[in-house]
């Protein structure tokens, strides 16, 4: 039993056992990646950042608006203006969508209908595309999911739909990365395939060089997605790319180095244990140091607070595993397997002497200054031209045929560049936001910001179109208010002549004589009643005179009496008439003795009425200067400055249309608002975060003093997070590659014992990597006429380019460790010796990063073309430089000071002028030549 465990022992067997139990355990325990990407790719911006206060703030907002987020439906007419019957067909549309709702996971739908105030932002200018605005719970369920079912349910004849938000768009971007992942995960392992197959000329190594990249990257991708997922720890859309990027370079040098030693080792006819065995001792040491600098080197960055760099210290476990295995898997197949391992070629050729590195090094030594321009040529071309201003921080420069991509592109066409992503401002603060003194505040800050540079609209609570509401404002209120005044003098005018009219009309003198009049008639009537009672006792005594000479017989008599009975009948008829006039002159002079007596009373009351009339007509007339004067008060006040400032009566507050407002840009307790800022330009590096700036500044300014100057000001959308992202990587990018770099040259130093020679090495590489970065970025600006990378291009560069640093600089420092010989004696066989190998080391490198060009994609093709022309460059300029320093740093300090010769003339006269001024000195000073 025991020599059966010394001989599993012998032959490795354990270390396999306990990697195929790392690989059984990591696949069993390994999430679904892509789900990790979707819900954690993204960068975890700092609890303190503008962005993650916002969301907290969105979680308690509006009415059941409570954790939302706010999708746009998009619908254009391509062929130009929408028609009548297609803006029926999209409120169609939108009302079998509210009654959908609830499957949606809709809170809130906005249209112009039931908005009419929001139209000039859901309408385009040239009346081609409108919008629809959707407020979708968080809890629904994945965003592409959501907007899938969204963009299906939307659809509509003859118009051109499409489903678009900031997180849409960077679900897409996750999305596009996780489809083309496994893509480059298999093209980078066949690549390394055929890497080790070509130098080789086997089947076998490059299998054992596969399975030794699989176990490390499985090994590594598994915990670093379930620390992920149960730890929360920082991770990446590109963490399973870098990890297999920085595993599979480490790898396939570390496989060469062993499989080279062990072909000479088997070559010579020892043991393949034995061999394998003094591989390790002899490799072991610089596969030890060389995965001690990377590890040091990336666990570093998890000090880091921005995520997207803390996540790249995952690899410094990758490397740690993949060192690991480097000594102790692939030996166990070495071992095994002996010469086998380079089967179907059992022999290897004669390798040639090459002297690419002999040749620059000699050329290092012959002119070192010539060199030396060049790295400082190199090195200034990097240092002035690798800024952060090259860099995009959008994420939609890849995501090809996209329906939110495109729906976003629409918007920016038909409303402005800024529109699909706007830029929100929520103001808390403890007071309620629905009166004069808070509304009027609030007016003032959305006029500032709508003036400010870069800023393309402003919609708030009081202008819910972006636009001011003209009936709010002391202008439209005073107008109408002149007009009214000027109507009103124009009546008090009136009311002014007709008193003066009024009081020409009533005169005291027509009165007294119409008084005296009805005296006189009064009068006349009395005498009238007087001798119409005597007319009558005249005519009573005449019929009775008549009546007692009826009895006469004569014919006078007979007609005497006759025309006495006719008279008698006349006087008859005659005093009747009179009994009836005085009946009627008594009431005549009743009436008229009633009149006379009610004249006298009024022409009283018409004297105390004039005399009010006077004084009224003074009083309307003064009134009417005074309003003279206040409507040419209010008319300049009109036209003032002081009149275009917000004034909302309690009616208007009141009204339906302005409850509306509060209801969409207020919380339930109306003690929280939302500015909605739409910028001029699409978020980016040059003015994004100056113009957001430029925002908080004014806003925090425009409160101060005012009644809202406790509120808290918050900044929210994709800008904001475009601006903190380039915030936190302008102060991170210097540091990380400080702290990476840093931490090599200092094991670099320690490993080769040597600071001087070490830093003009890695001085080296640097100048290499700023040159092709700057390279890169031309190539990338022919190839594809983007002139900015994206800002995961330097994060994901610095990965290859630390692992061929660590490779080559390690290689080269122990080998200058390791001599006994001066530095000039060792610089031209010391670095002929190493580039031997760097060829194939370069060739390795370059065949690792090209499965980065099967994706596609404008990030890794980025990367890839930075690392390949690093390498290039790097391998050229490093023996030159090497050679170049070394003889430098011998030469200049053995160099004996110069000492200027005063020509012999001019000596003379100089000696003649030391003698003068010593004659003139105190005796205790010394002269010019004993000084």
């Amino acid at each position: 039993m025991q020599e059966r465990i010394r001989k599993l022992h012998h032959n490795r067997i354990f270390a396999l056992v306990f990697w195929l139990v790392v690989v059984f355990a990591a696949i069993v325990t390994l999430p679904n990646v892509n789900t990790i990407i979707q819900y954690d790719g993204q960068p975890q911006l700092a609890n303190t950042s503008q962005p993650v206060k916002a969301s907290q703030v969105r979680n308690h907002w509006g009415r059941n608006l409570d954790g939302t987020y706010t999708v746009n439906a998009v619908f254009n007419n391509p062929a130009g203006k929408l028609t009548n019957k297609q803006l029926l067909a999209i409120n169609k549309t939108t009302a079998t969508l509210q009654k959908k709702a609830s499957n949606y996971g809709i809170q809130k739908i906005t249209t112009m209908t039931n908005t009419p105030t929001s139209r000039p932002q859901l309408l385009s200018k040239d009346q081609s595309t409108e919008i629809v605005q959707l407020s979708i719970s968080h809890n629904q369920g994945p965003v592409r999911d959501v907007a899938n079912q969204l963009k299906n349910q939307i659809a509509t004849v003859g118009l051109e739909t499409y489903v678009t938000s900031p997180e849409i768009v960077s679900d897409a971007a996750n999305a596009h990365i996780s489809s083309f992942t496994l893509i480059v995960i298999l093209m980078t392992l066949l690549v390394a395939l055929v890497a080790m197959g070509i130098l080789f000329a086997s089947i076998i190594a490059p299998i054992i060089t596969f399975l030794a990249i699989l176990i490390s990257y499985i090994s590594t991708l598994s915990l670093a997605t379930n620390l992920a997922y149960h730890w929360n720890f920082a991770y990446s859309e590109y963490t399973p790319i870098f990890l297999l990027l920085g595993i599979s370079l480490f790898t396939l040098l570390t496989s060469f180095w062993f499989f080279r030693r062990l072909r000479d080792l088997v070559d010579e006819g020892t043991d393949s244990q034995a061999a394998t065995t003094q591989v390790i001792h002899d490799l072991g040491y610089r596969i030890l140091t060389s995965t001690l600098a990377l590890t040091l080197a990336f666990c570093s960055l998890t000090l880091f607070d921005f995520s997207s760099i803390r996540a790249l210290g995952v690899l410094g476990i990758g490397f740690a595993i993949t060192g690991i295995a480097s000594v102790t898997l692939i030996p166990v197949f070495a071992g095994l397997l002996g010469n086998s391992l380079f089967w179907p070629k059992k022999t290897r050729p004669q390798l040639a002497d090459h002297k690419v590195w002999h040749q620059l090094a000699r050329f290092g030594l012959w002119q070192p200054w010539i060199a030396v321009i060049v790295l400082l040529y190199f090195a200034g071309v990097g240092f002035f031209g690798g800024n952060n201003a090259h860099l995009s921080y959008t994420n939609a420069q890849d995501i090809p045929n996209n329906q939110a991509v495109q729906g976003a592109r629409v918007l920016s066409a038909h409303f402005g560049q800024g529109k699909a992503t706007p830029v929100t401002l929520y103001l808390q603060t403890s007071k309620r936001l629905d009166n004069q003194n808070q509304l009027y505040q609030l007016d003032n800050l959305t006029r500032k910001l709508q003036a400010q540079p870069g800023v393309a609209s402003v919609t708030s609570v009081t202008q819910p179109g972006g636009q001011p509401v003209t009936q709010y404002y002391a202008t439209t209120q005073l107008a109408g208010i002149t007009t009214s005044l000027s109507g009103a003098m124009g009546q008090l005018q009136s009311v002014q002549n007709a008193i003066k009219g009024d009081q020409n009309g009533l005169k005291q003198k027509t009165l007294k004589a119409e008084v005296k009049r009805l005296n006189k008639l009064s009068n006349q009537t009395s005498k009238l009643v007087s001798q119409s009672g005597d007319l009558e006792s005249a005519i009573s005594s005449a019929r009775s005179n008549a009546t007692t000479s009826n009895g006469s017989s004569s014919k006078a008599a007979r007609r005497y009496v006759r025309q006495l009975n006719q008279v008698d009948q006349e006087l008859t008829d005659a005093a009747s008439t009179l009994t009836n006039l005085s009946d009627a002159a008594s009431t005549a002079d009743t009436t008229v003795t009633t009149a006379h007596s009610g004249l006298s009373t009024y022409a009283d009351a018409i004297k105390s009425v004039n005399a009010n009339l006077k004084q009224t007509r003074k009083q309307v007339k003064k009134l009417n200067k005074s309003l003279n004067q206040i409507y040419t008060y209010l008319n300049g006040l009109q036209t003032s400055e002081a009149a275009k400032n917000l004034y909302l009566t309690p009616n208007q507050i009141a009204s339906g249309e302005f409850q509306q407002s509060l209801v969409n840009f207020t919380d339930a307790k109306v003690k929280t608002t939302a500015l909605t800022i739409t910028l001029k330009q699409a978020p980016n590096a040059q003015s994004t975060t100056k113009t957001l700036a430029n925002l908080q500044q004014v806003a925090d300014s425009q409160l101060r003093g005012t009644i809202l100057k406790h509120a808290t000001l918050t900044f929210s959308g994709q800008p904001v997070v475009t601006s903190t992202l380039q915030t936190q990587l302008q102060q991170d990018l210097p540091r990380v590659i400080a702290t990476v770099f840093g931490i090599v040259l200092l094991l670099l130093v320690l490993f080769s014992r040597s600071l001087l020679q070490t830093s003009y090495w890695f001085l080296t590489f640097l100048a290499s990597a700023g040159a092709s970065y700057q390279l890169t970025r031309v190539l990338m600006q022919w190839l594809t006429g983007n002139t900015q990378f994206n800002w995961q291009v330097p994060l994901l560069a610095i990965v290859p380019l630390t692992v061929l640093a660590v490779v080559e600089l390690t290689q080269l420092a122990l080998s200058y460790r390791s001599t006994d010989a001066a530095l000039t004696e060792w610089l031209l066989p010391g670095l002929h010796a190493v580039g031997q190998t760097m060829r194939h080391s370069l060739f390795i490198v370059i065949a690792g990063i090209l499965g980065l060009l099967a994706a596609e994609s404008q990030v890794l093709t980025a990367v890839a073309l930075i690392t390949i022309l690093t390498a290039i460059i790097f391998n050229i300029m490093l023996p030159l430089m090497a050679s170049s320093f070394g003889k430098l740093s011998v030469i200049i300090p053995a160099q004996k000071p110069y000492h200027f010769h005063w020509p012999s003339n001019r000596r003379s006269r100089r000696s003649q002028t030391d003698t003068a001024a010593t004659d003139t000195t105190d005796d205790n000073k010394q002269d010019d030549s004993q000084v």
